[in-house]
């Protein structure tokens, strides 16, 4: 079929809104052979199904004419004879119930005309020999009840047997030797001319049964398979599909439909026992690139139904939806796989069904996540010979949650379908699409040099950065983007679209309103993070987090007034990981709730024991306080488990908390200062600095980062100076206490003093460690740093 080929023109109509091609019904009369085959399967499975019967009557006339024989001949050749007879007939027993019994059995040793004729045949065989062997030495009487039970057997056979004809023709013709047999010996000719006669009407109906046997299931199964393929356009919503195909379970094709075969450009006829893959990927290029088609060929050979999955076609030209299921036998055999399929190459992209709606973002009208993974592998199959000619670009929005935050989702929306318009406007050559949220993507193809696309990137930041109107507000936002380019970066979809995902996520921690191409070591730090994560979850399985604690003095007396419990990790392999390590991966990993409340209740564990009644302070993230009631109710829960008197709970915040403004982290502040606890402003200066939040009267304390007070004390800096004297001041004013970070010098701790700072804490004064006795602990002296002494393990 030529590109589009037996499809409505655009904008008329899908194929899922086409009725049923001319082929596709022809389709639906079954191949002879496969009826044929299924016949021949159901006459086996009937000529099984009458065994027990079979078995029942042979042993019953094998006891009958034993008795009749008793009297006449030695009696060990009569009980050998019926003991034959009977052993082969507990065989086939115990075969028809591992048939039935045993699936596993049943597949791997099936009924054949082969198997069923050797047994047939042996039974056949020992009913001959009473005629042959023992006719002349009994008496009349037991001449004629083997004569009798030799018809009898031989008229049943004509019944029980007659679904496989050979079975059956093969008893007959066996009983009627050994009936002409003892009539020649009985010299009866009367007899002898009937015994034809009789066995020529069993043949005859033998013969009529299994034409009538098998005419009937012929139509059965032929009514069946349309039902099934009914139902398999019903089940993948298809009775518009082009087209229907069938496979063997050895996934070679078994029948199509012409529609189909014009699609591949070969005759249907030519396509028969060709295997599918060879058909859909010739030289194995698409299956390299393409998910959707590696979908396909995972589904086929682990028989597992697939739907609606899309694959580039005739290399990137022309696009196929197929679906399919496998089929399976009473015994849970494969027999084969049915399917229906589509040329979506222009309803893809334009129309207005089902196929287009599904591949675009309706708020926006772009390409959404699964157009845009498609036209990627397109732009990558078509420059798969040439080594490449393709690139994506993934712009994420900066301040775009602030926006939706604020003004409300309707206006996000505006912004983000103006967005939409923006990037169209300057990339009019390139694919655009939205991924999902604030996310877009550009699919490049032609010039893809790292000058053109930079310059690109640059435009799409400025066009982006530049201010909106919407609904009489003027919103600024910005944007941060990562480059990949094939085939360098990735040469399939997702190795490409990852590539893309980590440069951006680099562009993002590099500062925002950037761009950057993806390099190899974003790979390796990416790898790395993982396997550190891994670590770290088994690390809060195994316990191999503790707490360290250092010491937060009085500026004057060096007393100890508090002591901030920081989190330390132990690697049996790695040894000590740093925490600006890991600390960053327990916050991507989403960690940070369950490890937060673990520390929380630990520290207030240790200092319930701390007989100086000095204080602790935790560090609480901006992801915990954004669990509001959670998080009070943890420090609740942590307080009463341990008996710590809430006035001795510090917890620690960053400027950061304020920059969206969110109303529920001032309410956790809120109720936690209800609660009892101190709060604590840390690393102020650095950040947001919202003297809002200080008026407010919200915290108790404010900590100075540690380069400023490092800073203020280096000689020829009077601006950090100058900071931290502004900082004291203000803390005074608003009679919140102070402490400075970073001290580890007397020269910087004197300062700190006469500046009027009233806490300290630095290495001067200790380092992070567990107090020598959590009993009765008592602080090395001033100036002096005591010996690393191991951490407290999580229990």
């Amino acid at each position: 079929m030529a590109e589009g080929q037996g499809r409505t023109p655009a904008g008329q109509g899908s194929a899922r809104e086409a009725p049923i091609d001319l082929a596709t019904l022809c389709f639906l009369n079954p191949p002879q052979n496969r009826v044929q085959e299924r016949v021949r399967q159901g006459q086996i499975d009937a000529l099984v199904r009458m065994i027990p019967m079979t078995i029942l009557v042979n042993v019953a006339a094998a006891i009958v004419l034993a008795i009749s024989l008793w009297s006449h001949l030695p009696n060990l050749q009569v009980l050998l004879w019926s003991g034959l007879i009977t052993g082969v007939s507990a065989a086939r027993l115990i075969r028809f119930a591992r048939l039935r019994r045993n699936p596993e059995y049943a597949r791997a040793k099936p009924p054949t005309i082969r198997t069923i004729m050797w047994p047939i045949g042996g039974l056949t065989l020992l009913w001959m020999l009473p005629a042959f062997l023992w006719f002349d030495h009994v008496s009349p009487a037991a001449q004629v009840a083997l004569i009798l039970i030799l018809f009898g057997m031989a008229s049943g056979a004509s019944v029980t047997m007659s679904t496989v004809p050979p079975a059956a023709l093969l008893f007959v013709a066996m009983v009627a030797i050994s009936s002409l047999i003892a009539m020649l010996k009985l010299e009866q000719s009367s007899a002898l001319f009937l015994t034809p006669i009789y066995t020529g009407l069993l043949t005859y109906a033998i013969l009529w049964n299994v034409r009538h046997f098998a005419g009937h299931l012929a139509a059965t199964l032929e009514l069946e398979e349309k039902g099934e393929l009914i139902n398999l356009l019903r089940e993948f919503d298809a009775s518009g599909s082009e087209w229907l195909w069938e496979l063997a379970p050895n996934l070679t094709v078994a029948h199509l439909s012409d529609g189909l075969a014009a699609a591949i450009g070969e005759r249907p006829q030519d396509l028969i026992g060709r295997p599918i893959i060879d058909l859909l990927d010739p030289d194995h290029s698409v299956s390299a690139v393409s998910a959707g088609m590696r979908n396909i060929l995972d589904s086929l050979r682990s028989s597992r139904s697939f739907r609606d999955l899309a694959i580039p076609a005739k290399g990137g030209r022309a696009w196929w939806l197929l679906s399919g299921k496998p089929q399976f036998d009473a015994a849970g055999r494969l027999t084969c796989w049915r399917g229906v399929g589509s040329d979506i190459t222009l309803s893809r992209l334009t129309g207005h069904d089902s196929i287009t709606a599904a591949r675009h973002d309706p708020m926006t009208g772009l390409a959404n996540r699964l157009l845009v993974r498609e036209l990627l592998e397109e732009a990558l199959i078509r420059g798969r010979p040439m080594g490449g000619g393709c690139a994506l670009m993934l712009v994420d929005l900066d301040r775009f949650k602030l926006v939706n935050d604020t003004l409300g989702h309707e206006v996000g929306d505006e912004l983000l379908c103006e967005v939409a318009r923006r990037l169209e406007r300057i990339a009019p050559a390139h694919q655009v699409g939205r991924l999902g949220g604030d996310e877009f993507a550009l699919v490049l193809t032609g010039a893809t040099d790292r000058e053109t696309l930079s310059n690109l990137a640059e435009a799409v930041i400025v066009v982006l950065s530049a201010p909106y109107r919407i609904s009489g507000a003027e919103l600024n936002i910005g944007a941060t983007i990562g480059i990949a380019i094939a085939p360098l970066d990735g040469i399939t979809q997702e190795g490409l679209t990852r590539s893309a995902d980590l440069a951006l996520y680099s562009a993002k921690k590099a500062g925002r309103g950037s761009f950057l191409f993806f390099e190899g070591a974003m790979a390796e730090e990416a790898a790395a993070n993982r396997a550190l994560e891994s670590d770290l979850r088994s690390a809060l399985k195994l316990g191999e987090l503790s707490l360290a604690y250092q010491p937060i003095v009085h500026a004057r007396s060096h007393e100890v007034i508090a002591r901030e419990a920081l989190l330390r990790w132990t690697h049996p392999v790695r040894g000590e990981v740093a925490p600006d390590l890991f600390v960053p991966v327990i916050e991507d990993a989403g960690l940070i709730g369950q490890v937060g409340n673990w520390v929380l209740r630990e520290a207030c564990r240790e200092a319930a024991g701390w007989v100086d009644g000095a204080r602790v302070a935790v560090n609480v993230s901006s992801a915990q306080l954004a669990a509001g009631p959670a998080l009070v109710g943890h420090v609740i829960h942590a307080l009463a488990a341990s008996g710590l008197e809430a006035r001795r709970l510090e917890l620690e915040v960053t400027e950061s908390i304020f920059l969206a403004g969110d109303a529920t982290t001032r309410t956790t502040l809120d109720q936690l200062r209800a609660v009892g606890v101190r709060l604590v402003l840390d690393d102020f200066g650095m950040g947001y600095s919202s003297y809002a939040c200080l008026t407010n009267g919200e915290f108790n304390t404010l900590k100075i980062d540690r380069s400023f007070t490092v800073a203020a004390a280096a000689p020829g800096r009077p601006a950090e100076r100058a900071i931290v004297e502004s900082i004291l001041t203000l803390a005074r004013g608003l009679d919140l206490d102070v402490t400075a970070e970073g001290i580890e010098t007397g020269e910087q701790a004197a300062l700190m003093v006469a500046l009027g700072c009233g806490q300290l804490q630095g290495f001067l004064f200790g380092r992070p460690e567990i107090p020598f006795d959590a009993h009765t602990a008592v602080e090395p002296p001033f100036g002096t740093i005591p010996k690393r002494r191991p951490t407290i393990r999580a229990a």
